[in-house]
């Protein structure tokens, strides 16, 4: 068939309201198709987001049994195979996989259906390495609508196998748009259906029905496609689904093939409201983590199967985003915490079992670090304790090996002491450590740990271990909550001043103190240095006060200059043109310079830009609360300000560095490991 004309209807379950007001469309809009359904017999519907099946399966039992009929009849289209249709730039693969697995097991048990077309029509933007996830996943189809052709035009066909590592989907993007807001006007209907691609290809796709608010195809709406449909033969045009679509246009020959991103569509969704990403993104490592500590002490982790339902569900195109309502916002970053509780509750647990199961050896107590991870692990690691221990105390292994450490700030002005060392900690495993009172050795009075005011000379070890310069810029910012109509943010307004620096030496680790302020904003950064580790830890902490303002780290590595950049995503790597244009970002980027680079590796920031050399991660974005252009501000209106308050970000700056994507991967995982402390006596 020639043209498949795909009733539908785009649910947005979050967006300008809330989850409860999205259960109750979805709802009203499965019960509308079903009633079209029963008026007009040819009539099919497609709507994806195994979500909604559960919710008509929990809350009106009377519609699933209308809506499972239909199924098995061949006439309603369960599409999309994922549990939500999500952003697709933030999340991390096991994200992915989940909303595959979840989705797949509720589909086949409560549907009868398996699902092989991926389905994100309203979805901003998607990186190069999306179509490896989803042909590991068995999916074969990809139907999507953003970046549309004026975002970007360097698409060979609206059909084409878009490709990653040798692996491959068969992509389309819709030309017209997934809902047909002006579908009472026929004109412009007809000038759509007649239009001059759909002539010259053998199968072509065409969504309609009442869309993001819930609706579904109209009354009038089917009357007017079926009074077009007349005296056409049905080889030209029918009502169908998208599966039918895809297996009819895998059959076109000279489908051409396209590798990269599909961005950009609105780039302000990778920085704006970053409580709500950050929220997510300790959900998602909290996930992992619960997962593994269950794997230690050999249990199984589908006790988590609710909690991935919650952070899936959550990263839905306008959630994760940052596009939806206050009122939404507050009750997805509740639900993202509850979600991370359990998940640390159920991880404590698993790994209390393990280390109970080893009776401690010394009289005093043992400080026991577990790693999930599977790999050994090399990093900073601390002791916090208000527990007394005789001054100078050697501090040991399990084996009786004398571990250096230094004691650093605790966390608290009260009874606490902390300190730091380096070591090494076994995969999927602990290593105890403790002190012991019988041996005392030669340490820096306590008072050490406190910072001393600096002078210049005292910054050279940290721009050797830099290799760079930083600033931290702010930007005037006169974009929609989404972006719209920008590929980069440049409107630099003015930056932060440095107001005093601080240092603190030692034996093991040396840090840094600055205080900058801009406005009625300030920053503070440590960086830290560890002797027998590369580069410069940096712990950043922002109290955020401007309005409609961004604030950028500007990362200059010496001699950089290089046009492409190269960066971490979900399942891979995606190397990018450094032109200044806004990125997401997950865990690591690698600014080349020669045959190595500046490795950056981050938690906290979501988007970046960079320009022949130079990195600037987007620390914070202050927006409006669903403000979408053209929409009138008034000045003299109370405005509903994103982002204001407190952020916390971490970085390692790696100079010198080869792109070594495994060491990138590990590295960033040990940066997100909790590296649990169990204490036992």
């Amino acid at each position: 068939m020639r043209l498949h004309l795909v009733p539908n209807s785009h649910i947005d379950p979050v967006w300008l309201w809330d989850k409860y007001e999205g259960i109750d469309e979805v709802l009203n809009t499965f019960r509308s198709a079903c009633n079209r359904m029963d008026e007009f017999p040819d009539l099919t519907f497609s709507a994806s987001s195994l979500q909604f099946y559960e919710w008509a399966m929990k809350y009106d039992k009377k519609l699933f049994k209308r809506i499972r009929s239909r199924i098995d009849e061949g006439r309603w289209e369960v599409c999309g195979g994922w549990w939500v249709e999500p952003d697709t730039n933030l999340p991390l693969e096991s994200s992915f996989i989940k909303h595959t697995e979840i989705s797949a097991k509720f589909a086949k048990k409560n549907l009868g259906v398996e699902i092989v077309t991926a389905y994100v029509p309203d979805t901003f933007g998607h990186p190069s390495t999306l179509p490896k996830i989803l042909a590991q996943a068995g999916f074969k189809y990809f139907i999507f609508c953003r970046p549309g052709l004026q975002e970007k035009p360097d698409l060979p066909s609206n059909l084409f196998h878009w490709e990653y590592e040798g692996h491959s989907v068969l992509a389309y993007r819709l030309k017209h748009h997934y809902a047909q807001w002006g579908w009472m006007d026929n004109s412009r209907i007809i000038s759509m259906l007649e239009d001059e691609e759909y002539k010259k290809q053998a199968a072509n796709c065409y969504l309609f029905g009442v869309g993001d608010h819930g609706g579904g195809p109209a009354i009038d709406e089917i009357k007017f496609y079926n009074k077009f449909m007349e005296g056409k033969p049905k080889s030209e045009i029918g009502y169908s689904t998208c599966q039918k679509f895809f297996d009819e246009a895998e059959r076109i020959s000279g489908i051409p093939k396209y590798s990269g991103d599909l961005h950009m569509h609105a780039i302000g969704c990778y920085s704006v409201m970053g409580d709500v990403k950050n929220a997510m993104r300790n959900s998602e490592h909290a996930l992992e983590y619960a997962s593994r500590a269950l794997k230690m002490a050999g249990r199984k982790d589908d006790c988590l199967d609710d909690c991935w339902k919650t952070v899936l569900f959550n990263q839905f195109h306008d959630i994760l985003p940052g596009s939806c309502s206050p009122a939404a916002a507050e009750n997805a970053k509740g639900e993202l915490k509850g979600a991370e509780s359990f998940c640390k509750d159920t991880a404590y647990a698993a790994i209390k079992s393990v280390s109970l199961k080893h009776k401690p050896k010394i009289k005093e107590g043992e400080f026991r670090i577990f790693n999930t991870l599977p790999f050994e692990v090399t990093a900073p690691l601390s002791i916090e304790s208000m527990v007394y221990y005789r001054e100078n105390a050697a501090f040991k292994d399990s084996k009786g090996n004398l571990i250096e450490i230094q004691e650093v700030l605790p966390s608290v002005r009260a009874g606490n002491r902390r300190w730091e060392f380096v070591d090494t900690l076994p995969v999927n495993g602990f290593k105890s450590y403790h002190f012991d009172n019988g041996k005392i050795v030669e340490r820096p009075k306590s008072d050490s740990a406190h910072f001393q005011p600096a002078a210049k000379a005292n910054f050279d070890m940290f721009s050797q271990a830099m290799k760079s310069q930083v600033k931290f810029l702010v930007l005037d910012d006169k974009s929609d909550t989404w972006g719209h109509g920008y590929s980069k943010y440049d409107s630099i307004e003015g930056e932060f001043k440095l107001e005093s620096s601080s240092v603190m030496n030692g034996t093991l680790t040396c840090k840094l103190c600055q205080k900058w302020t801009y406005g009625k904003s300030s920053l503070d950064v440590i960086y830290s240095t560890y002797k027998g580790l590369p580069g410069a830890y940096a712990e950043i902490k922002v109290k955020w006060m401007e309005h409609r303002k961004i604030l950028k780290m500007e990362i200059h590595p010496e001699g950089a200059d290089s046009p492409i950049l190269f960066m971490q995503c979900a399942g891979g790597s995606a190397r990018r043109k450094a032109n200044g244009s806004e990125l997401p970002v997950l865990h690591w980027s690698w600014i080349p310079e020669g045959d190595k680079g500046m490795a950056v590796l981050q938690k906290g920031a979501f988007a970046c830009d960079c320009l022949n050399g130079r990195l600037r991660l987007t620390l914070v974005r202050s927006s409006l609360y669903g403000f979408h252009d053209p929409a009138i501000l008034n000045p003299s209106d109370p405005q509903h300000d994103t982002d204001i308050g407190h952020h916390f970000f971490n970085l390692i700056l790696l100079p010198g560095q080869k792109l070594d994507e495994e060491y990138f991967n590990r590295t960033s995982e040990i940066l997100n490991e909790p590296l649990t402390v169990v204490r036992e006596s």
